[in-house]
């Protein structure tokens, strides 16, 4: 087979990435931070392992959703770039060998992610409550999850050669094999239970919503899994895991098809090539400015002046695309729910979206300045006239301004349609996604020079940022209430010292005042370690292991 030299080439290269045992490693903590957390508010009493096992599977299920895609997202267009596609070309492999060697080592390392988390994973089987039907299912849901999310990298990566290009594809392919899935899997649940499905899904007739019971029940929230199996009769059972076998070969089948596929616009387009007439008409028709062109210019300049930095993120239509972009996100799904009379769901809509665009600014901060540092702009900066100041802070006003009309949008609405709806509005929920917009990007900005991967930069994001605290919260939550004899406390009355003392702890401690903090905190420690790496020269770059 003229594949297997590439792939032992491959997999000795990420055998070498420090990356590759480090993203076992953080799966791992975020499972153990689940089933701490899930300990600090329930307890390891005996028969709530099925509740736990659901959390944890529905943590690996997004992480899969989530991680795997960017993985493999870059393992072709990097050869591309830097030019050793055409290499391997002259050999007798063909288009297909490539891709099937890269999907197989990046689909390798993912697999070794969801094995590592198996030990984690036993816990809920020590509590009690977990039949051995709710692991077959986990297993398969998860199996399943990693075939498609790998097919979403690999289609991305052998159409693009920019690697946020590919990025962005690798997540639109995600999104879309992600609702073909839940759909999938709604239907073949709802035939094997034979109509009696979770009694929240919604009917239109005799007819279920089958994207909205296949995610549910891939999720096995609150341990979904347990109740059901123990509501149905055996013969339902073993159609379950029937239907569970069928969507997983389906799914795997659909990572080889998109194998297939992917070898053919690699075949096409390995060579540069200048753009086709196509792709100039496309450009000019769709994304050349008609309207205001003037205006824009002026404004294009006033900007380069003003902060030439902040600039290189909105110098091309894609940059501007995600201010836009965003912003018109908001304004629709407002449109759909508020006429739609969707105001019982409207407070879980706006969080959701709130927790959308906190990702979508880790993921722009997290692999900002990526192209200067491939390019070599950023040495250039560095020697220009430029301080170190200003290109920190012209890069964190840039990214600010990429999502601030999306954010006042959602903050304004949020606080109308709560005091509209007569919804009490949870102050501290919103001031935590005002802080986390603000700090987020200064600790994506110096991971993002930090380390050399997208991925592990984009991960410590989230674990400095977000789930760190939020762990930490946990446990100062549970000592303070072993340390104040279990007694609960609120805001009411504050009448002495005692009363001012505890109503701190509670501000502190029990709200996610302890998040804001430690976000600020850490935003301000980071800001501090970038300007002296900046100015010693210190940050990754990539390495070649081959």
């Amino acid at each position: 087979m003229n594949a297997l030299p590439v792939i032992a080439r491959e997999m000795r290269t990420q055998a070498r990435h420090s990356f590759t045992y480090l993203l076992r490693v953080i799966g791992v903590m975020i499972l153990l931070l689940v089933c701490f957390i899930f300990a600090v508010n329930n307890g390891f009493s005996p028969q709530l392992g099925g509740k736990l096992f659901g959390y944890i599977n529905l943590t690996l299920f997004f992480s899969i959703w989530i991680m795997v895609p960017p993985l493999a997202a870059d393992s072709i267009s990097k050869e591309k770039r830097e030019g050793t596609l055409g290499l391997l070309f002259l050999t007798p492999l063909k288009a297909r060998d490539i891709v099937l060697a890269k999907g197989l080592v990046h689909g390798l390392r993912a697999f070794s992610l969801w094995v590592a988390v198996i030990p984690v994973m036993t816990i809920p089987f020590l509590l009690g409550g977990v039949s051995w039907e709710e692991a077959v299912i986990c297993g398969l849901v998860n199996f399943s999850s990693l075939c498609w999310a790998m097919a979403a990298g690999i289609l991305a990566t052998s159409t693009g050669k920019a690697w946020l290009r590919c990025l962005l594809l690798a997540y639109a392919f995600g999104m879309c094999f992600f609702i073909f899935f839940g759909y999938l899997h709604g239907q073949g649940v709802f035939a094997a239970l034979g109509g009696k499905v979770f009694s929240w899904a919604n009917f239109t007739g005799s007819s279920p919503n089958y994207l909205a019971l296949g995610i549910y029940d891939a999720l096995d929230f609150d341990g979904a899994w347990g109740h059901q199996l123990a509501s149905i009769a055996t013969p339902q059972r073993i159609n379950w895991l029937i239907a569970e076998v069928v969507v997983t070969v389906i799914s795997f089948l659909a990572l080889l098809l998109s194998i297939k596929i992917a070898g053919w616009p690699l075949r096409r387009g390995w060579q540069d090539k200048p753009p086709s007439k196509e792709q100039v008409w496309v450009e000019k028709t769709f994304f050349t400015p008609v309207l205001g062109v003037t205006f824009l210019q002026r404004w294009m300049r006033r900007k380069l002046n003003k902060n030439p930095i902040g600039w290189l993120e909105q110098r091309t239509w894609s940059g501007r695309l995600v201010t836009w972009g965003w912003f018109s996100i908001m304004i629709s799904l407002y449109s759909m729910a508020v006429p739609g009379g969707l105001y019982r769901g409207l407070q879980i809509m706006q969080q959701l979206m709130a927790w959308l665009l906190i990702m979508g600014i880790s993921v722009s901060a997290a692999s900002s300045f990526r192209r200067e540092r491939e390019t070599g702009v950023l040495e250039l900066l560095l020697v220009s006239p430029v301080t170190v100041q200003q290109i920190i802070g012209g890069r964190l006003r840039g990214l600010w301004s990429q999502f601030l009309p999306a954010l006042v949008v959602l903050m304004v609405l949020w606080m109308y349609f709560g005091s509209l709806l007569d919804h009490r509005i949870d102050f501290s929920y919103v001031l935590f996604f005002g802080v986390a917009f603000f700090t987020l990007p200064v600790i994506g900005l110096y991971y993002s020079l930090g380390k050399s991967n997208f991925v592990s930069a984009f991960l410590f994001t989230l674990f400095v940022g977000l789930i760190i605290p939020a762990g930490l919260q946990s446990g100062l939550g549970f000592g303070v209430s072993l340390l104040l004899g279990g007694s609960g406390y609120g805001m009411g009355s504050i009448t002495d010292v005692t009363d001012l003392f505890e109503g701190l702890i509670y501000v502190v401690v029990y709200s996610r005042g302890f998040i804001t903090l430690w976000q600020i905190l850490a935003a301000i420690m980071l800001a501090r370690k970038l300007h002296r790496n900046l100015v010693s020269r210190n940050f990754a770059f990539e390495k070649s292991l081959a």
